[in-house]
């Protein structure tokens, strides 16, 4: 596989890990809350839209972090410079929704951070602790770096 293909299936593959993770512990949430607990169409929808939130954070975090990081192997990356990405990321989200309704709001801004850094720093820890694999994205010429050119 040439490595646009490969670039892009890390990108997906991160967005809908952190899409399935972003819904899953949104709706968690929800039904802890106890929100409506008679109409679970609530949940799911949210859950859902949530998920979708993750999946665009997820994109946008692997896009920076392959751009940002892409001379450093995996091993090299503490988790705080990876969890500044993901809070990057999940701003990307906060900031597009902004946009796009017309309306800011700064606890869905720190909300999509502190979920964002904590999605980057939980993947990368478990790419580190499965061990297999020593890259998160590269090209078949030099195996051990993020990305390469």
């Amino acid at each position: 596989m040439n490595g646009f293909l490969r670039r892009l299936r890390g990108v997906i593959c991160t967005g809908l890990t952190w899409a399935v993770g972003w819904a899953g512990v949104y709706a968690g949430l929800l039904a802890l809350a106890g929100l409506d607990p008679l109409n679970p169409t609530f949940i799911l929808r949210a859950a859902l839209n949530n998920g979708i939130a993750g999946f665009v954070a997820g994109g946008s975090f692997a896009v920076i972090l392959s751009v940002a990081e892409r001379r450093h192997q995996l091993e090299d990356l503490s988790l705080k410079r990876v969890g500044v990405w993901g809070a990057l990321g999940g701003l990307v989200v906060v900031g597009l929704l902004g946009v796009l309704s017309g309306a800011f709001f700064w606890e869905e801004a720190l909300f999509g951070a502190f979920f964002g850094a904590a999605s980057a720093s939980g993947s990368v820890a478990l790419a580190k602790r499965a061990g297999g694999a020593k890259q998160l994205e590269g090209s078949d010429e030099d195996p051990g770096l993020l990305e390469g050119d």
